[in-house]
Protein backbone atom coordinates (compact mmCIF):
# COMPACT_ATOMS: atom_id res chain seq x y z
CA UNK A 1 0.00 0.00 0.00
CA UNK A 2 2.94 2.12 0.84
CA UNK A 3 4.49 1.63 -3.03
CA UNK A 4 0.96 2.32 -4.57
CA UNK A 5 0.80 6.13 -2.77
CA UNK A 6 4.37 7.00 -3.40
CA UNK A 7 4.60 5.62 -6.94
CA UNK A 8 0.96 5.75 -8.29
CA UNK A 9 -0.90 9.03 -5.75
CA UNK A 10 1.88 10.78 -4.93
CA UNK A 11 2.81 12.45 -8.34
CA UNK A 12 -0.89 13.00 -8.64
CA UNK A 13 -1.29 14.76 -5.13
CA UNK A 14 2.06 16.40 -5.92
CA UNK A 15 0.90 18.25 -9.10
CA UNK A 16 -2.75 18.92 -7.69
CA UNK A 17 -0.94 21.05 -4.72
CA UNK A 18 1.29 22.98 -6.48
CA UNK A 19 -2.08 24.06 -8.38
CA UNK A 20 -3.63 24.83 -4.86
CA UNK A 21 -0.10 26.73 -3.82
CA UNK A 22 -0.58 28.69 -6.93
CA UNK A 23 -4.40 29.32 -6.49
CA UNK A 24 -3.68 30.88 -2.84
CA UNK A 25 -0.72 32.93 -3.70
CA UNK A 26 -1.90 34.78 -6.87
CA UNK A 27 -4.90 35.11 -8.53
CA UNK A 28 -6.21 32.36 -10.96
CA UNK A 29 -8.98 32.45 -13.15
CA UNK A 30 -10.63 29.07 -12.84
CA UNK A 31 -13.27 28.96 -15.85
CA UNK A 32 -10.67 29.88 -17.88
CA UNK A 33 -8.23 27.58 -16.96
CA UNK A 34 -10.97 25.18 -16.76
CA UNK A 35 -12.48 25.84 -20.60
CA UNK A 36 -8.67 25.68 -21.42
CA UNK A 37 -8.47 22.21 -20.50
CA UNK A 38 -12.10 21.01 -21.63
CA UNK A 39 -12.26 22.72 -25.12
CA UNK A 40 -8.71 22.66 -26.47
CA UNK A 41 -6.57 20.37 -24.39
CA UNK A 42 -8.61 16.74 -23.27
CA UNK A 43 -9.88 17.06 -27.09
CA UNK A 44 -6.19 16.74 -28.46
CA UNK A 45 -5.15 13.80 -25.42
CA UNK A 46 -8.45 12.08 -26.55
CA UNK A 47 -7.67 12.19 -30.59
CA UNK A 48 -4.27 11.69 -30.12
CA UNK A 49 -4.76 8.49 -27.70
CA UNK A 50 -7.66 7.15 -29.79
CA UNK A 51 -5.81 7.18 -33.21
CA UNK A 52 -2.54 5.63 -31.22
CA UNK A 53 -3.81 3.32 -29.81
CA UNK A 54 -4.64 -0.72 -30.41
CA UNK A 55 -8.21 -1.29 -29.79
CA UNK A 56 -8.17 -4.42 -31.67
CA UNK A 57 -9.85 -5.85 -28.47
CA UNK A 58 -12.51 -6.17 -26.67
CA UNK A 59 -11.53 -3.71 -24.05
CA UNK A 60 -13.61 -0.58 -25.29
CA UNK A 61 -16.69 -2.00 -25.20
CA UNK A 62 -16.36 -3.47 -21.79
CA UNK A 63 -15.30 -0.12 -20.35
CA UNK A 64 -18.12 1.63 -22.17
CA UNK A 65 -20.47 -0.60 -20.86
CA UNK A 66 -19.32 -0.67 -17.36
CA UNK A 67 -18.88 2.92 -17.24
CA UNK A 68 -22.99 3.04 -18.11
CA UNK A 69 -23.88 0.33 -16.03
CA UNK A 70 -21.86 1.53 -12.93
CA UNK A 71 -24.06 4.73 -13.16
CA UNK A 72 -26.95 3.20 -13.39
CA UNK A 73 -26.18 0.61 -10.40
CA UNK A 74 -25.61 3.86 -8.36
CA UNK A 75 -28.24 5.36 -9.27
CA UNK A 76 -30.49 2.52 -7.86
CA UNK A 77 -28.38 2.16 -4.86
CA UNK A 78 -28.37 5.97 -3.82
CA UNK A 79 -32.02 5.81 -4.14
CA UNK A 80 -32.17 2.79 -2.36
CA UNK A 81 -30.21 4.35 0.89
CA UNK A 82 -31.52 7.92 0.75
CA UNK A 83 -35.67 7.42 0.29
CA UNK A 84 -35.78 5.47 3.80
CA UNK A 85 -34.06 8.46 5.08
CA UNK A 86 -36.53 11.06 4.14
CA UNK A 87 -33.78 12.69 0.96
CA UNK A 88 -35.81 14.38 -1.48
CA UNK A 89 -35.78 16.96 -4.02
CA UNK A 90 -32.93 19.15 -3.77
CA UNK A 91 -30.94 17.15 -1.51
CA UNK A 92 -31.25 14.17 -3.72
CA UNK A 93 -30.55 15.83 -6.47
CA UNK A 94 -27.45 16.81 -4.90
CA UNK A 95 -26.44 13.63 -3.56
CA UNK A 96 -26.92 12.02 -6.98
CA UNK A 97 -25.04 14.34 -8.42
CA UNK A 98 -21.79 13.15 -5.93
CA UNK A 99 -23.02 9.51 -6.19
CA UNK A 100 -23.34 8.88 -10.15
CA UNK A 101 -20.51 11.25 -11.28
CA UNK A 102 -16.64 10.87 -10.20
CA UNK A 103 -13.38 12.31 -11.19
CA UNK A 104 -12.56 10.42 -14.09
CA UNK A 105 -10.73 13.20 -15.79
CA UNK A 106 -8.65 15.38 -13.97
CA UNK A 107 -7.81 12.42 -11.41
CA UNK A 108 -9.18 9.21 -13.15
CA UNK A 109 -6.82 9.81 -16.12
CA UNK A 110 -3.69 10.38 -14.68
CA UNK A 111 -3.70 7.72 -11.54
CA UNK A 112 -4.80 5.25 -14.21
CA UNK A 113 -1.66 5.96 -16.41
CA UNK A 114 0.91 6.19 -13.06
CA UNK A 115 -1.15 2.62 -12.34
CA UNK A 116 -1.79 0.57 -15.27
CA UNK A 117 0.49 2.33 -18.02
CA UNK A 118 -0.75 3.31 -21.43
CA UNK A 119 -2.67 0.12 -22.41
CA UNK A 120 -5.18 0.99 -18.52
CA UNK A 121 -5.00 4.96 -19.57
CA UNK A 122 -6.63 4.27 -23.22
CA UNK A 123 -9.03 1.87 -21.62
CA UNK A 124 -10.05 4.61 -19.14
CA UNK A 125 -9.84 7.27 -21.46
CA UNK A 126 -13.49 5.48 -22.51
CA UNK A 127 -14.68 5.20 -19.20
CA UNK A 128 -13.81 9.17 -19.22
CA UNK A 129 -15.90 9.75 -22.32
CA UNK A 130 -18.77 8.07 -21.46
CA UNK A 131 -18.54 9.96 -17.68
CA UNK A 132 -18.30 13.33 -19.62
CA UNK A 133 -21.22 13.06 -22.05
CA UNK A 134 -23.01 11.33 -18.93
CA UNK A 135 -22.89 14.41 -16.94
CA UNK A 136 -24.06 16.69 -19.54
CA UNK A 137 -27.47 15.00 -20.09
CA UNK A 138 -28.13 12.94 -17.28
CA UNK A 139 -26.24 15.15 -14.82
CA UNK A 140 -28.75 18.22 -16.30
CA UNK A 141 -31.84 16.22 -15.43
CA UNK A 142 -31.01 15.20 -11.90
CA UNK A 143 -29.80 18.45 -11.00
CA UNK A 144 -32.97 20.40 -12.70
CA UNK A 145 -35.31 17.60 -11.34
CA UNK A 146 -34.23 18.49 -8.22
CA UNK A 147 -35.34 21.97 -8.49
CA UNK A 148 -38.17 21.39 -10.55
CA UNK A 149 -37.20 22.97 -13.24
CA UNK A 150 -37.67 20.10 -15.60
CA UNK A 151 -39.85 21.04 -18.73
CA UNK A 152 -40.10 21.82 -22.70
CA UNK A 153 -36.57 23.77 -22.41
CA UNK A 154 -34.54 20.79 -20.65
CA UNK A 155 -33.71 18.83 -23.79
CA UNK A 156 -33.31 21.93 -25.44
CA UNK A 157 -30.51 22.19 -22.97
CA UNK A 158 -29.41 18.74 -22.45
CA UNK A 159 -29.06 18.95 -26.86
CA UNK A 160 -27.39 22.17 -26.54
CA UNK A 161 -24.49 20.44 -23.68
CA UNK A 162 -23.97 17.88 -25.79
CA UNK A 163 -23.55 19.01 -29.11
CA UNK A 164 -21.04 21.24 -27.61
CA UNK A 165 -18.62 18.94 -25.85
CA UNK A 166 -14.99 18.63 -28.03
CA UNK A 167 -14.60 15.32 -26.71
CA UNK A 168 -17.21 13.88 -28.79
CA UNK A 169 -16.13 15.56 -32.04
CA UNK A 170 -12.40 14.55 -30.67
CA UNK A 171 -13.61 10.74 -30.81
CA UNK A 172 -15.20 11.05 -33.80
CA UNK A 173 -12.42 12.05 -35.61
CA UNK A 174 -10.27 9.54 -34.09
CA UNK A 175 -11.91 7.13 -35.72
CA UNK A 176 -12.62 8.86 -38.87
CA UNK A 177 -8.66 9.29 -38.60
CA UNK A 178 -8.20 5.43 -38.05
CA UNK A 179 -10.49 4.12 -40.72
CA UNK A 180 -8.16 5.75 -43.25
CA UNK A 181 -5.15 3.62 -42.34
CA UNK A 182 -3.07 6.63 -40.81
CA UNK A 183 -0.29 5.40 -38.96
CA UNK A 184 1.47 8.35 -37.11
CA UNK A 185 4.50 6.45 -36.76
CA UNK A 186 5.17 6.21 -40.44
CA UNK A 187 3.27 9.29 -41.06
CA UNK A 188 5.68 12.30 -43.27
CA UNK A 189 5.17 15.82 -44.35
CA UNK A 190 1.86 18.14 -43.47
CA UNK A 191 0.38 15.03 -41.60
CA UNK A 192 2.86 14.02 -39.78
CA UNK A 193 3.79 17.94 -38.13
CA UNK A 194 0.02 18.20 -37.73
CA UNK A 195 -0.45 15.28 -35.30
CA UNK A 196 2.74 15.53 -33.85
CA UNK A 197 1.41 19.37 -32.65
CA UNK A 198 -1.65 17.62 -31.01
CA UNK A 199 0.34 14.78 -29.69
CA UNK A 200 2.35 17.60 -27.92
CA UNK A 201 -0.92 19.69 -26.92
CA UNK A 202 -2.50 16.28 -25.71
CA UNK A 203 0.58 15.25 -23.59
CA UNK A 204 0.63 18.70 -21.54
CA UNK A 205 -3.40 17.44 -20.77
CA UNK A 206 -2.79 15.36 -17.65
CA UNK A 207 -0.58 17.76 -15.49
CA UNK A 208 -2.86 20.59 -16.28
CA UNK A 209 -5.85 18.84 -15.23
CA UNK A 210 -4.22 17.98 -11.90
CA UNK A 211 -3.61 21.70 -11.75
CA UNK A 212 -6.89 22.88 -12.62
CA UNK A 213 -8.18 20.08 -9.79
CA UNK A 214 -5.77 21.81 -7.61
CA UNK A 215 -6.80 25.35 -7.98
CA UNK A 216 -10.58 24.05 -7.69
CA UNK A 217 -9.98 22.63 -4.25
CA UNK A 218 -8.18 25.65 -2.82
CA UNK A 219 -11.15 27.12 -1.52
CA UNK A 220 -10.57 25.13 1.64
CA UNK A 221 -12.46 22.07 3.72
CA UNK A 222 -15.89 23.59 4.72
CA UNK A 223 -18.35 20.73 5.68
CA UNK A 224 -22.20 21.51 5.79
CA UNK A 225 -24.88 18.73 6.44
CA UNK A 226 -22.41 16.74 7.74
CA UNK A 227 -24.75 13.78 7.66
CA UNK A 228 -25.41 13.76 4.02
CA UNK A 229 -21.94 14.54 3.17
CA UNK A 230 -20.96 10.81 5.06
CA UNK A 231 -23.25 9.49 3.53
CA UNK A 232 -22.37 10.77 -0.56
CA UNK A 233 -18.44 10.09 0.43
CA UNK A 234 -19.23 6.20 1.39
CA UNK A 235 -21.60 5.79 -1.35
CA UNK A 236 -18.86 7.42 -4.12
CA UNK A 237 -15.33 5.87 -2.55
CA UNK A 238 -16.72 2.52 -0.97
CA UNK A 239 -19.96 1.16 -2.59
CA UNK A 240 -19.39 2.62 -6.14
CA UNK A 241 -15.73 0.30 -6.77
CA UNK A 242 -17.37 -2.65 -5.09
CA UNK A 243 -20.56 -2.63 -7.77
CA UNK A 244 -18.23 -1.59 -10.38
CA UNK A 245 -16.15 -4.71 -9.87
CA UNK A 246 -19.52 -6.79 -9.04
CA UNK A 247 -20.54 -5.82 -12.19
CA UNK A 248 -17.37 -6.05 -14.02
CA UNK A 249 -17.43 -9.53 -13.06
CA UNK A 250 -20.87 -10.16 -14.41
CA UNK A 251 -19.93 -8.89 -17.84
CA UNK A 252 -16.61 -10.94 -17.63
CA UNK A 253 -14.17 -8.16 -18.40
CA UNK A 254 -10.59 -8.76 -18.82
CA UNK A 255 -8.38 -7.79 -15.77
CA UNK A 256 -7.02 -5.09 -17.02
CA UNK A 257 -10.08 -3.42 -17.78
CA UNK A 258 -11.81 -4.68 -14.72
CA UNK A 259 -8.97 -3.27 -12.43
CA UNK A 260 -9.54 0.12 -14.07
CA UNK A 261 -13.32 0.56 -13.99
CA UNK A 262 -12.98 -0.21 -10.53
CA UNK A 263 -10.35 2.40 -9.80
CA UNK A 264 -11.95 4.83 -11.74
CA UNK A 265 -15.62 3.78 -9.80
CA UNK A 266 -13.78 4.66 -6.78
CA UNK A 267 -12.59 8.04 -7.30
CA UNK A 268 -13.93 11.38 -5.94
CA UNK A 269 -17.11 13.10 -6.62
CA UNK A 270 -16.42 15.10 -9.98
CA UNK A 271 -15.55 18.64 -9.38
CA UNK A 272 -17.79 19.90 -12.49
CA UNK A 273 -21.01 18.57 -10.17
CA UNK A 274 -20.55 21.87 -8.55
CA UNK A 275 -21.15 23.62 -11.18
CA UNK A 276 -24.15 21.97 -12.26
CA UNK A 277 -25.56 22.09 -8.68
CA UNK A 278 -25.07 26.09 -8.25
CA UNK A 279 -26.73 26.59 -11.75
CA UNK A 280 -29.69 24.59 -10.59
CA UNK A 281 -29.36 25.39 -6.78
CA UNK A 282 -29.52 21.50 -6.32
CA UNK A 283 -27.90 21.98 -2.79
CA UNK A 284 -24.86 22.99 -3.93
CA UNK A 285 -23.21 23.03 -0.15
CA UNK A 286 -23.74 19.44 -0.28
CA UNK A 287 -22.17 18.69 -3.29
CA UNK A 288 -19.11 21.10 -2.77
CA UNK A 289 -18.43 19.82 0.52
CA UNK A 290 -18.33 15.94 -0.34
CA UNK A 291 -16.51 17.33 -3.76
CA UNK A 292 -13.97 18.48 -0.93
CA UNK A 293 -14.13 15.75 1.35
CA UNK A 294 -14.63 12.82 -0.67
CA UNK A 295 -10.81 14.40 -2.62
CA UNK A 296 -9.08 14.02 0.42
CA UNK A 297 -9.97 10.76 1.95
CA UNK A 298 -9.21 9.18 -1.87
CA UNK A 299 -5.88 9.51 -1.46
CA UNK A 300 -6.25 6.53 1.58
CA UNK A 301 -9.06 4.58 0.09
CA UNK A 302 -7.73 4.53 -3.39
CA UNK A 303 -4.60 3.70 -1.80
CA UNK A 304 -6.20 0.51 -0.31
CA UNK A 305 -8.20 -0.08 -3.43
CA UNK A 306 -4.72 -0.38 -5.56
CA UNK A 307 -3.16 -2.94 -3.70
CA UNK A 308 -6.14 -4.75 -3.64
CA UNK A 309 -6.09 -4.80 -7.11
CA UNK A 310 -2.40 -6.17 -7.33
CA UNK A 311 -1.27 -2.96 -8.50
Amino acid sequence: MVRVLFEVLLPVALVAIIGMLLRRQMPLDQVTLNRVVIYGMSPALIFTSLVRADLSGSGALGMVTLAVGTVVVMGVLTLAVALPFGVRGRDLSGLLLVTLFMNSGNYGLPASRFAFGEAGFTLAIFYFIVQSVLSQTLGVAVAAAGAAQAGPGLLREVTTRVLRMPQIYATVAAFAVRATGFDPVLAQGLFAGLFRGLALLGDATLPMMLVVLGTQLAGGLHIQEPGLVTMATILRLLVSPLAAYGLGLALGLAPLSLAVGVMLAGMPAAVNTTILALEFDSRPSLVVSTVIVSSVLSIVTLSVLLTLLGV
